[in-house]
């Protein structure tokens, strides 16, 4: 018996770390696991082909189409995700339009109810994530976004750490509302960085960050302890009805 329940043992322990150590993910697989309700980790793993969160077996119709407007779906997605070290080399899709389903077209988003983490990721397709809830802390610190990324709409309801991470394309930040404190410490934006409406309720740090192209903050709020300090401004800026404290704000150009 006793060796029996040995060699059990030594078989879990040994198809868990041949899963560890595998490199290369079918994103297909990640979709399979979330919908059976698995643990989703994974450490410096390539992740093949488009990641679709928006089609999971917990979609649910959350608004009808009426007077014009667009019919929208969401999937659950109620366990936590990590992901260290790895690459998606297709999309990472959160949201997504579907014109053809629907009187007005049909919406799709995820809604993260657990915590995400993204610690040194490459997103080398574009990332969608209009429209989609983060429940919890949402971590993408380290990580590198090689096509365009939106998060226009996007509420994030809990903390947010960009620490470190580069946008080598647009970053669309529109209409975004970040419930808590969140961090843009030492980021990188390349090309258009566009935090137009954004609503900070809690400060927001952007020390040391550089924005190469332009910076639209016009309209946006932030909260009193808001930090620039030694944010570079390579290109235009936007700071047009942009308040700190409800005072005027305008950063010096460095």
């Amino acid at each position: 018996m006793k060796t029996s329940l040995l060699s059990f043992v030594f078989v879990l322990v040994s198809t868990t770390l041949i899963w560890a150590q595998s490199t290369t993910i079918n994103a297909s697989e990640i979709v399979a696991r979330i919908n059976k309700g698995d643990a989703i980790s994974y450490k410096n793993a390539t992740i093949v082909g488009d990641l679709d969160l928006t089609e999971l077996s917990t979609k649910r119709q959350v608004k009808n189409c009426n007077w014009g407007s667009t019919e929208q779906f969401e999937s659950l997605v109620a366990m936590p995700l990590l992901f260290d070290n790895c690459q998606f080399t297709g999309k990472f899709i959160a949201c997504k339009y579907d014109q053809q389903i629907g009187k007005n077209g049909t919406t799709f988003t995820a809604n993260f109810q657990e915590p995400v983490t993204f610690t040194n990721c490459t997103f080398d397709g574009e990332a969608g994530f209009k429209y989609t809830k983060f429940q919890q802390r949402a971590v993408f610190s380290g990580s590198q976004f090689n096509g365009d990324v939106v998060f226009k709409y996007t509420k994030f309801l809990a903390a947010v750490d960009f620490n470190n991470t580069q946008f080598k394309k647009y970053a669309d930040f529109k209409y975004a509302r970040i419930s808590e404190s969140s961090s843009f410490q030492q980021v990188k934006f390349a090309q258009y960085a566009d935090f137009k409406y954004t609503q900070f309720d809690e400060p927001t740090d952007f020390q040391g960050t550089r924005f190469v192209n332009t910076a639209d903050f016009k309209y946006t709020h932030f909260p009193r302890g808001t930090r620039f300090d030694n944010a570079h401004f390579d290109g235009g800026t936007e700071f047009k009805y942009t308040t700190l404290d409800g005072q005027q704000f305008v950063p010096a150009k460095r």
